[in-house]
C-alpha cells in the first residue's frame, strides 16, 4: 500500500520529476551519424518495478506510465533479425575485458549513463529501433522525442556499471521462455537494468537471475554472457523453462556465446553464428586469451554482419561493437560498422562520447 502525501509533497514531487525529466532530454544529444548519447537523470522505478513483478513490455510500460510519472512512454517492439556475439579476455596490461556486437535493424545507437539512488552508476548502450523507432524521432526539433527516450533505462542491450560488472543479451531463435514456479516475473530487459543496478560479481548477478521467474520480452529466447572485474565470466541460458548457468573453469577461461544453446539439451534446431564462434575461439586460443582493446575490436569487425532481412526486408547490420574495460570501467565503441571512428566512453564521465585515436597497431 501507498503511503499518503500531502498535495504539496505531491506537487514537489511533481515538480521535481519534471525538472529530471527535462534535464534528461536536454543531455540527449548526436555524436555522428551512428551514435547518439544520454545522460539519464530521473528516477525510474526499479525497485518498485522488482517489488511488482512483470510478466511482459505492456506490464513495464503500464507500471512506468502510472507510478514513475512517464505518461507518454512508449516502446517500438522488435521484429527479429538479432544475431550478436560475445566473449572475455584479458589484455596485456591484466584488465579483463568484455567484447560484444549488437546486430539487429540498422539504426543509430543510443550511450545511456544511469545514476539510480538505490544501485551503481551504469553505462549502457541501447537500439533506437527499441524506443525511438530508429532515426524517425532522433530529430532534436521532434515534439515527439520525449514520448519515447523516457524508457532508456530498460532498453539496455549491454553494459557496465561502477563495480565493473558487465553483460549482454543476444538472441536463439526458439521458443521463448516463460517460467512459472512462483518467484517474481521478469522480463528479458528489467533483468538487464537489475543486474546492472544491483550486482558488483557475476556470482551477484546469477543469484539475481535465479531469484525470478523469466519471461522473455518476445517471442524468442535469449540467452546472457556476464563478466567482472575479478575475472569471473558465466552464461545463462533457459532450456524448456529451466534456468542453466555455464562458468569458466578457471578465473582466466574464455567464454564465448553466439545465437545457439551451449547447454546440453537445448533446442539449436534454428541455431546461428557457429562460424563467428569458431573464429572468436581460434583467435583467442591464438593469443592465449589475451587481447589489445583495439584488437579485441578488430575481433568483432572480423564477426559482423551485413544482409537484407528475408522476411521483412530491412538490412541487417552489427549496430555497434563494444569493448568494456572491466577494472577502468570503460568502453571502447565502434557504430554502424565503421571501425575507422573509435570512441571510447567512462562511467565516470558521464555524456561523454570521445575521439578515440587509434595509434596501436593491430596484431597480425
Amino acid at each position: 500500500m501507498k503511503e499518503k502525501i500531502s498535495k504539496d509533497e505531491a506537487k514537489a514531487q511533481k515538480n521535481l520529476a519534471a525538472k529530471n525529466r527535462e534535464a534528461t532530454l536536454g543531455s540527449f544529444r548526436q555524436i555522428d551519424g551512428n551514435i547518439w548519447s544520454l545522460e539519464y537523470k530521473s528516477a525510474y522505478g526499479l525497485d518498485a518495478l522488482l517489488k511488482k513483478g512483470v510478466s511482459s513490455i505492456m506490464d513495464a510500460v503500464v507500471f512506468l506510465q502510472k507510478e514513475v510519472q512517464m505518461p507518454h512512454l512508449a516502446v517500438n517492439p522488435a521484429h527479429g533479425g538479432f544475431a550478436c556475439s560475445t566473449f572475455n579476455a584479458k589484455n596485456p596490461e591484466g584488465d579483463y575485458i568484455f567484447g560484444r556486437n549488437f546486430d539487429y535493424k540498422a539504426a543509430p545507437c543510443v550511450v545511456c549513463w544511469t545514476s539510480p539512488e538505490n544501485g551503481y552508476r551504469s553505462m549502457s548502450v541501447i537500439d533506437s529501433t527499441f524506443f525511438l523507432h530508429g532515426t524517425k524521432y532522433l530529430s532534436l526539433k521532434n515534439a515527439k522525442r520525449p514520448l519515447r527516450i523516457m524508457g532508456a533505462p530498460y532498453m539496455a542491450m549491454d553494459g557496465i556499471n561502477e563495480k565493473g560488472f558487465s553483460c549482454a543479451v543476444l538472441e536463439i531463435k526458439t521458443k521463448a521462455t516463460k517460467q512459472q514456479t512462483g518467484k517474481k516475473p521478469i522480463i528479458t530487459t528489467v533483468a538487464l537494468r537489475a543486474v546492472l543496478d544491483k550486482c558488483a560479481t557475476v556470482d551477484e548477478a546469477i543469484e539475481l537471475f535465479a531469484a525470478y521467474d523469466m519471461h522473455d520480452s518476445l517471442f524468442i529466447n535469449y540467452h546472457y554472457q556476464l563478466a567482472d572485474a575479478e575475472g569471473n565470466s558465466a552464461i545463462i541460458e533457459y532450456v524448456d523453462n529451466k534456468m542453466y548457468v555455464i562458468k569458466q573453469e578457471k578465473k582466466d577461461d574464455n567464454l564465448i556465446l553466439t545465437n545457439y544453446f551451449l547447454t546440453p539439451g537445448g533446442d539449436n534446431h534454428d541455431g546461428r553464428g557457429y562460424k563467428r564462434y569458431d573464429h572468436i575461439e581460434n583467435t583467442l586460443k591464438q593469443h592465449n586469451g589475451i587481447l589489445t582493446e583495439e584488437n579485441a575490436m578488430k575481433l568483432l569487425s572480423e564477426c559482423t554482419l551485413n544482409y537484407r532481412h528475408k522476411v521483412l526486408k530491412h538490412p541487417v547490420i552489427t549496430l555497434w561493437s563494444a569493448v568494456y574495460n572491466c577494472n577502468e570501467k570503460s568502453m571502447l565503441l565502434c557504430a554502424g560498422m565503421d571501425y575507422s571512428k573509435k570512441y571510447k566512453c567512462y562511467i565516470d564521465r558521464p555524456g561523454e562520447v570521445l575521439l578515440w585515436d587509434d595509434t596501436v597497431p593491430a596484431e597480425s
